[in-house]
């Protein structure tokens, strides 16, 4: 079949003609951008699914903590952050929730991992990914975590992770 060329076709009992698709019906699939393994596309992608993440995670958990003390200077904020400062043992999910409940509230965060350099080996992140992202925890990530209390911990880092896939 030709590109262009008529085509019959029974469509509930008539006949019908028209043009046949303009593409071929068999087609390969498109070629994805591919990261060699070991390396990551931006430092959300190493926070979310690096084992390894855990020291740049505190240190960012920590600068985040301070910007929003420093952008809310109350007492009641400073007691509700001291609260939020993670355990020397806690899990890996727990550090990565906690990060993210930050970055919805640290404006500095989230323009630092955009456009400023978070570590010497991590691009920063995509600021059309960020921005979809960022709209995302804010709309429907976090809220539906603190309507519905179902929703475990982790269930709440997968749910990040599927944010971010689909940012």
């Amino acid at each position: 079949m030709e590109k262009g060329e008529l085509v019959s076709k029974k469509v509930s009992g008539k006949y019908c003609e028209g043009h046949s698709p303009l593409q071929p019906i068999k087609m390969s699939m498109p070629r994805i951008c591919q990261t060699p393994p070991g390396q990551y596309h931006d430092v959300v992608m190493y926070l979310l699914y690096n084992g390894g993440s855990e020291p740049l995670l505190r240190a960012l958990i920590a600068e985040s903590m301070e910007n929003i003390a420093n952008a809310f200077p109350t007492p009641g904020v400073r007691a509700a952050l001291a609260t939020l400062t993670p355990r020397p043992d806690a899990p890996l999910a727990a550090l990565r929730v906690r990060f993210f409940l930050l970055l919805n509230q640290d404006h500095l965060m989230r323009v630092r991992l955009c456009h400023g350099k978070v570590t010497t080996y991590l691009p920063s992140l995509c600021v059309y990914k960020a921005c979809n992202l960022y709209e995302q925890l804010r709309d429907t990530v976090i809220p539906a975590w603190i309507k519905n209390e179902n929703i475990t911990l982790l269930d709440l880092a997968e749910n990040l992770k599927d944010a971010y896939l689909v940012a």
